[in-house]
């Protein structure tokens, strides 16, 4: 049966709404999401929530269990290792397309993100996170291949929600910086094997941070 075009809207929002409140941790992994609790805060009636939690079931934020609902789904190992798989297939053909293609003004713009991110007063996961998916979301937005340009989006979008409980050190911190600064120059000099090079360190860098604070956590 096609759904009506208004309950699509609804459901699409509160997807946005329910998946933002998860990420920015209101939600935090394990949490229950009652559909009635769900349906008061985003103002609507059951249905399209049950449609949002559906969407968020098949993309892995959400899972179902018998005789407790719908909970955020906790991040493991394997989600972890699968979606830096992903993005280890990547980035870097959109980092040495960038390389190649970029103008000195698309460099520039992304430099300026840079300087935003060097310049955090408060590096927390969430405000690092917030301007690190801005960096790399718009080397993605210049290409021309849309779809894979949201894939690979959607992957990134995956890590901040996973990890979204997780902290970040300071010392990672200023590794994402440096490779990020790495990434650059090797804009500037328009080399696309370098650019591909440099990416896939920063992405093993990140995935075995993560798996570390992963770790820590379920020895607690």
């Amino acid at each position: 049966m096609l759904k009506h075009p208004e309950s699509t809207i609804e459901s699409d929002n509160i997807y946005s709404r329910l998946l933002e409140d998860i990420a920015s941790g209101y939600f935090p992994s394990g949490a229950r999401l009652k559909i009635s609790d769900l349906a008061t805060r985003y103002e609507a009636s059951t249905n399209p929530v049950r449609e949002a939690l559906r969407v968020l079931q098949g993309e892995g934020y959400v899972e179902f269990e018998p005789n407790k609902g719908a909970t955020v789904r906790q991040i493991d190992f394997n989600t972890v290792r699968d979606t830096y798989e992903i993005l280890r297939l990547l980035e870097p053909y959109f980092v040495a397309w960038f390389a190649e293609y970029a103008e000195d003004k698309h460099i520039d713009e992304l430099e300026q993100i840079q300087i935003e991110l060097e310049n955090i007063p408060d590096p927390i996961r969430d405000n690092i996170t917030d301007v690190d998916h801005k960096f790399h979301n718009y080397i993605a937005d210049l290409h021309y291949n849309k779809r894979a340009a949201s894939l690979w989006k959607s992957q990134r979008a995956a890590l901040r929600v996973f990890a979204s409980r997780l902290p970040i050190g300071r010392s990672r911190y200023k590794a994402i910086t440096q490779e990020h600064r790495m990434l650059i120059e090797t804009f500037r000099s328009h080399d696309p094997a370098k650019a591909a090079e440099v990416i896939r360190t920063h992405i093993e860098h990140a995935g075995q941070h993560l798996y570390e604070q992963i770790r820590m956590r379920d020895q607690k």
